[in-house]
């Protein structure tokens, strides 16, 4: 194991501040979550910007209000929502290299746009793992299994990698094109393309058509393990004839990205932090591409839906890994 100091700790927290990684999709057959970053375009360029290994694992900090102390000089990259990040008061841009130096505070403010913003360390941070993970998960944390969650007080572990180094390459003060945020997120209005389940086949051509032309919101209640939507036109024409295929089925496994409809009504879309079985209707699966994109919607924003191919799905991931490669 790789030796380890304190580089940060947490001064002021009044949101949410978790380390994570790509998550521990492996273990879902143990019945935990996967977890794992919530937006991994952004997560993959923080650590790009660095030259880190892709899964170096990083904060994720949900709705800014962070300040964080450096104990010693290390060079960082934030990415994701903006939250006018300043170093000892003097703003810093977002999607970019900086350094800290021992002493130096990082404060992160409430973003206008977006919810989850990433701070990679060059060299990483090294926290307690579990299941072959990094990543914190809520509703685990409870359990004690991997890292203490972080609160102010909190010192966020690295490796002697991380601490007096600086970067000295074009990336450092700069954004690439690689990484402009522009070219990746769709706002006001997000079309999510889902792979249809079989349930979705055994619905009328009428019934696919209503579903598709629905515009839907995204509800207050959601979170990291599902986002819920709500639309004015109740989903009323789905349930009778599903109602009856769907009576009699078991709990079974669910994945990232599932549209569950329970008791046909809003949809429910599984994030990260995801349960691993489930008994709701399920129409379909979203891809990946586009799941990262919805975890940066507030509640208010907008979605629509579209169908899909497995192939086109793969496709669409290959050429979005291929970038950070």
């Amino acid at each position: 194991m790789k030796s380890l100091t304190n580089g940060l700790t947490i001064e002021k927290l009044n949101g949410h501040c978790a380390i994570q990684d790509q998550g521990r999709d492996h273990q879902q057959h143990l019945g935990f979550s996967g977890s794992g970053a919530a937006d991994l375009y952004a997560f993959y360029s923080a650590n790009k910007l660095l030259s880190n290994s892709l899964n170096c694992a990083a904060l994720e900090v949900m709705m800014g209000q962070i300040q964080l102390k450096a104990n010693n000089t290390c060079t960082f990259a934030i990415t994701g929502a903006d939250c006018f990040a300043q170093i000892n008061g003097l703003d810093i841009k977002h999607w970019q290299v900086h350094t800290l130096y021992k002493g130096d505070c990082l404060t992160l403010k409430q973003p206008k746009n977006n919810i989850y913003t990433y701070i990679a360390i060059a060299g990483g941070i090294n926290s307690t793992p579990w299941l072959d993970s990094q990543s914190q998960t809520y509703t685990e944390q409870k359990l004690a299994f991997g890292h203490p969650a972080l609160k102010v007080g909190s010192d966020i572990p690295v490796t002697h990698l991380a601490t007096g180094s600086t970067i000295k390459s074009q990336q450092a003060g700069q954004t690439t094109n690689a990484q402009l945020p522009e070219s990746f997120y769709q706002h006001p209005l997000l079309t999510l393309r889902f792979m249809p389940s079989p349930l979705w086949h055994k619905m009328t051509t009428q019934q696919q058509r209503f579903f598709l032309q629905q515009t839907f919101s995204i509800s207050p209640n959601s979170n990291r393990m599902g986002y819920r939507l709500a639309n004015k036109n109740p989903l009323t024409q789905l349930s009778k004839p599903m109602t009856v295929l769907e009576s009699n089925k078991l709990s079974k496994p669910v994945c990232y990205g599932a549209i569950q409809l329970p008791a046909f009504n809003s949809p429910l879309i599984l994030m990260k932090e995801r349960q691993t079985i489930g008994g709701y209707p399920n129409i379909g699966t979203v891809m990946q591409t586009d799941l990262y994109r919805l975890s940066q919607m507030r509640p208010g924003e907008q979605v629509k839906f579209i169908t899909t191919t497995i192939a086109q799905a793969q496709q669409q991931l290959a050429t979005f890994n291929a970038r950070f490669q």
